[in-house]
């Protein structure tokens, strides 16, 4: 598995994978404006939007925040042909070996099959459940489902981090 950020969101690869997020997520989860999107793409210097290639070949999508002391993990996508490759499982080996701040992101509290699987998916690949939707995110979040705050590490005072991620994730993309 290769990682490989882009830059630019006219290129093809970029088409595919602003595709992908599209169909992927349900409406409450994704970037609401596809220009948004792409401008931060183009722009948006904290945000590492990634190719996943495997074997040279376009497998999926993984967007993460660096904000500097943290990381925030908001996608990974894998194009339906590609998934039970275990690269998902790749992505996140490749953040516990390049990532050396905590690295948080947030899973649904489970109410179905699929959403449990994705919990245990992240437990069991170093993640812990840090807070049950913190309010300083759920305030700003729109729609969905209560979410686990999850990371990769304790944190003495998760409050800075949340606020950053509020700030520097949720402000940004207008969720």
């Amino acid at each position: 598995m290769k990682l490989k950020r882009i830059t630019n969101s006219n290129n093809e690869e970029a088409q595919r994978l602003i595709a992908l997020h599209s169909e992927t997520f349900p409406e409450y989860e994704r970037f609401q404006e596809i220009p948004l999107l792409a401008n931060l793409i183009d722009n948006a210097q904290p945000m590492q939007f990634n190719g996943i290639y495997e074997d040279d070949e376009l497998a999926g999508f993984f967007i993460y925040w660096d904000l500097e002391d943290s990381y925030y993990i908001h996608f990974i996508a894998v194009f339906p042909e590609m998934r039970n490759h275990k690269i998902g499982q790749k992505v996140l080996d490749w953040v516990s070996e390049n990532l050396h701040h905590p690295v948080f992101l947030e899973s649904e509290i489970p109410y179905n099959e699929i959403t449990a699987r994705r919990l245990n998916f992240y437990k069991r690949n170093g993640f812990k459940e840090l807070a049950n939707d913190p309010a300083i995110l759920s305030d700003v979040r729109e729609g969905g489902h209560p979410l686990w705050f999850m990371g990769t590490q304790e944190v003495d005072d998760l409050t800075p981090y949340l606020i950053k991620i509020r700030d520097g994730v949720y402000y940004a993309t207008g969720e």
